[in-house]
């Protein structure tokens, strides 16, 4: 049996221009006894009124295993979801002021897969399974919760797909401290949005930073801390 490990820390949204925070997202980390790793994210925006819990496990090898998104903007509940993926299957139970209530099954890769969240922290798993050797950019299969860029709507999504591209090895200094860090670009096969910059860390692929720059979006880690349990 493995040791139960707990990390938790803070994101700071910022706009890029001016440095000024417009957001934060605190996030908790649980590796499980049994291998597995549930990550919960709260993020909440001063200037769009957002605020989105969500719980997303996965397994060793990076592949989701249940996932669940609740967003709210202002008064209004905008919906919320829970996903839960079996073998080549994920199924699909949400609720959404566009959509009503739906249940559906959906068939997912055999290995390159991951659910897309809208939770920033998050966005940092999309780089398990980055093989190395080929190197270049690869192709990832996503269930986008949100038809659009910001995750404004949903959490009723589609199968997408995106681009990974591993840049190296670097060195990065952020708020929570100095880490070596793994940067990566992601950029969306669907959707018109500029490519964005993630650096992550670790075995459990911690967002340090993500650079999206173009639309004037910085993410920062402000701080990471871990117990041991």
């Amino acid at each position: 049996m493995l040791e139960l490990k707990y990390q938790y820390g803070r994101l700071s949204y910022r706009r890029k221009s001016t440095g000024q925070e417009r957001g934060r997202e605190d996030w908790g980390l649980t590796r499980n006894r049994d291998g597995t790793t549930t990550m919960r994210c709260l993020a909440m925006t001063d200037d769009s009124k957002f605020v989105r819990d969500v719980t997303f496990t996965r397994n060793k090898e990076g592949r989701p295993i249940d996932a669940f998104v609740r967003l709210q903007v202002d008064t209004q509940l905008i919906g919320a979801g829970y996903f839960r993926v079996d073998g080549g299957r994920m199924h699909v139970t949400a609720d959404g002021i566009e959509t009503g209530h739906i249940t559906q099954t959906v068939k997912t890769p055999n290995e390159l897969f991951s659910i897309i969240t809208h939770a920033v922290m998050l966005d940092g798993w999309t780089i398990f399974n980055y093989d190395r050797t080929r190197g270049g950019e690869q192709s990832r299969m996503v269930y986008n919760t949100s038809t659009r860029w910001n995750g404004a709507d949903g959490p009723l999504g589609r199968m997408e797909s995106c681009r990974v591209n591993l840049l190296g090895d670097e060195e990065v200094t952020i708020p929570a401290g100095t880490f070596k860090a793994t940067h990566f670009t992601i950029a969306s096969s669907t959707l018109e949005v500029p490519t964005a910059h993630l650096w992550v860390a670790g075995e459990d692929r911690i967002l340090l930073r993500y650079d999206w720059g173009e639309l004037d979006h910085e993410y920062v880690l402000t701080s990471w801390k871990t117990e041991q349990r």
